[in-house]
């Protein structure tokens, strides 16, 4: 299923950048001043290319740090799931194995007149 939305998000990608690139003149220059330089008489696709990268690259970083934090407690539910699991198993199988404990002793069931249950134990 990723990779089905992993294709239609580059194909939607190039189509804007077709888009863009089709409706947009090559003559179309403007000037870019950044802090510590500028640059004079540079094609218009060329700035908003280079906008979109850095936008594109924040972007990745943010999925990916919640991807690996959304990983690790994914690990770590599932490892305690299979904890809770695995002592509900062993509580679901205690009676039986203490009435295996009773067959195996050769007592069908406890003697009427001895109680189940003592203070001393």
């Amino acid at each position: 299923m990723w990779a089905v939305r992993a294709i239609l998000i580059v194909a939607l990608v190039l189509c804007v950048v077709a888009f863009a690139y089709y409706n947009s003149d090559l003559q179309q220059n403007v000037r870019v001043n950044l802090i510590w330089v500028q640059y004079v008489d540079v094609p218009l696709i060329t700035v908003v290319f280079w906008s979109f990268v850095p936008g594109v690259l924040v972007s990745l970083f943010l999925f990916m740090s919640v991807f690996i934090k959304q990983s690790v407690q994914l690990r770590a539910t599932r490892r305690r799931i299979k904890a809770l699991e695995g002592e509900v198993t062993a509580l679901r199988n205690r009676p039986i194995e203490e009435s295996a404990d009773l067959v195996a002793s050769g007592e069908s069931k406890p003697p009427a007149d001895k109680p189940l249950f003592s203070d001393n134990e």
